[in-house]
């Protein structure tokens, strides 16, 4: 695997300087979608310098135009343009949604007119992806350990962790995929089975739910493809065994996440009345029946006493805040409530030094202590989805805050359902939908609707839905990209992404699109000897 490496930055006989130039930016690319922005957003400039540099450019447009997949890629850039013939904010359509589309011209348009990039600088741009995404996770293992976070999202070091958990997903499968594909030393394969094991240990710290549900759609998908490889009564057998196995697991999940969440504990009517060991009364709020593990969390709550105790116990004061960036006397408040404890002084003496050690950390369920953390993160999504339907306050969640803004693009959506709101007035669209519903919603940093299919209606209606959706799918049959295993992969990851984020609309991940689309359906078509059925099983890990 080294050798390939080697040999592929290696200038071949008779090539053109330019071509192994635009190889060494699309090398820096692939290093740099899970390590660094900027180094994406500058190889975007150097492609687009390098292609006028190479000049050719009446054989590069007949080139690019006899590409039929390609054409169909950077037609979309243009269903963008058009948009702005309707939109009421040109500046915002075209200094930033049209410069965050650029890579449909300086990716695929470059690319796919140049010459083809050779089998073996392939496999190196895969191999060289798939070390990047290790050493990320590397990194972020690092601050795991150290323990100097007080969230997963800190886990991922250079990009959003939901982007690294798609990229995750699909090195799992792509790296063993690659190193079977060069069919070298079996030491190599073993290594790169031992890298997809890592990573997908690192998937579930990460405890991305875009990852994890990738990764059950994938699961899904390489379970399916292999039953239906098999004879029908042990199709059967294995497809029943799984379902009832995942049925089992889902339930027994299910069952100990909701079960706190269900409950609703109600205090004696008398002991309202009782006073603290130390002989002070008791606050109540009646207006607020916030719960944690059905226990009320502003009853039974003497402050002088919990800040006093609590300050001579922990290094954050009790009027400060948690790691977490919460005020902490109401991590304090919510962590007692989930023990049945009283926010007093005797309340907090029940607590050993680890558990106030987490309440510092930002930890308001005991029950978060001995959870996995992927348990901890459906609790905590489904606990706020619980508050907001108590509430209607869409505020300090971000699920939360999500379905609050599907809720206005939708509204947004259905007053110009036609054409959309044009390309650049997505957030005017989404503060209509606010507005309209009185939204209790006043931070608007996510104000993107972080949902693929919502921003496109929104953006571009109806019939701007059906050409760019209908674009990626001829694109995806004109390309023949299906072929490849770890394109299959990748497809789902980006549906299931679609469904909680804009991947589209976001500069790392529509790299991440555009790149691997690029490869798989249009570079590796031009390499006959990489398809499936050219190689005897090439398309399995």
């Amino acid at each position: 695997m080294i050798q390939i490496l080697i040999n592929s930055f290696k200038l071949k006989q008779d090539e053109r300087i330019w071509d192994f130039i635009m190889f060494l930016i699309l090398c820096v690319l692939v290093i740099s979608l899970p390590t660094s922005r900027a180094f994406v957003s500058i190889t975007q400039g150097l492609l687009a310098a390098n292609w006028l540099a190479g000049r050719d450019f009446k054989e590069k447009l007949q080139r690019f135009s006899a590409n039929k997949p390609a054409v169909y890629l950077v037609a979309l850039f243009f269903v963008y343009v058009i948009g702005l013939l309707w939109t009421g904010d040109l500046n915002y359509g075209v200094g930033q949604v049209l410069k965050d589309k650029l890579p449909f011209l300086s990716l695929v348009f470059v690319v796919s007119s140049s010459r083809m990039i050779p089998e073996e600088r392939i496999h190196s741009l895969f191999i060289l992806f798939s070390l990047s995404v290790l050493f990320a996770t590397l990194i972020g293992f690092i601050t795991y350990v150290s323990g100097n976070f007080t969230d997963t999202r800190e886990l991922s070091p250079f990009i959003l962790h939901v982007h690294l958990s798609m990229m995750i997903v699909l090195t799992i499968f792509l790296f063993p995929w690659v190193a079977k594909q060069l069919n070298i030393s079996r030491t190599w394969y073993y290594a790169s089975i031992l890298v997809s094991v890592w990573l997908l240990f690192y998937l579930f710290i990460l405890s991305s739910l875009t990852g994890i549900l990738s990764l059950l759609g994938v699961g899904l998908f390489v379970l399916l493809r292999f039953v239906f490889r098999k004879p029908v009564l042990l199709r059967v057998a294995l497809v029943s065994f799984v379902f009832l196995a995942g049925a089992l697991a889902s339930f027994y999940v299910i069952n100990q996440v909701t079960k706190p969440l269900s409950l609703s504990i109600e205090p004696d009517p008398a002991s309202l009345q009782e006073l603290t060991a130390e002989g002070n009364p008791y606050l109540h709020n009646f207006q607020d029946d916030l719960r944690e593990n059905g226990h009320l969390v502003y009853f039974f709550i003497s402050d002088n006493e919990l800040r006093k105790a609590w300050n001579s116990r922990s290094y954050i004061d009790f009027d400060s805040l948690d790691e977490a960036g919460n005020e902490i006397r109401y991590t304090i408040y919510r962590y007692l409530s989930s023990r049945g404890l009283r926010k007093d002084k005797e309340g907090l003496s029940n607590i050993d030094e680890n558990e106030v050690q987490a309440i510092e950390r930002g930890v308001v369920n005991y029950l978060h202590l001995d959870w996995p953390m992927l348990m901890v993160r459906l609790h905590q999504t489904l606990w706020e989805y619980q508050e907001y339907q108590r509430t209607r306050d869409p505020h300090g969640h971000s699920f939360t805050k999500r379905i609050e803004i599907w809720r206005g693009t939708w509204l947004a959506f259905t007053r110009y359902p036609i054409l959309g709101w044009g390309t650049g007035d997505v957030l005017h669209a989404i503060d209509f939908g606010l507005e309209k519903m009185n939204s209790k919603l006043e931070d608007h940093r996510l104000r993107h609707p972080h949902n693929q299919f919502l921003h496109v209606l929104v953006m571009m209606g109806i019939v701007g839905f059906i050409i760019i959706f209908g674009l990626i799918f001829f694109f995806i049959k004109s390309s023949g990209a299906v072929r490849f295993f770890p394109f299959n992969i990748f497809l789902i990851i980006m549906f299931v992404s679609m469904l909680g984020n804009s991947p589209l609309d976001s500069q790392i991940s529509l790299n991440f699109f555009l790149f691997f689309c690029l490869v798989f359906g249009i570079s590796l078509k031009n390499n006959a000897a990489l398809y499936p059925e050219k190689r005897q099983n090439s398309d399995d890990i």
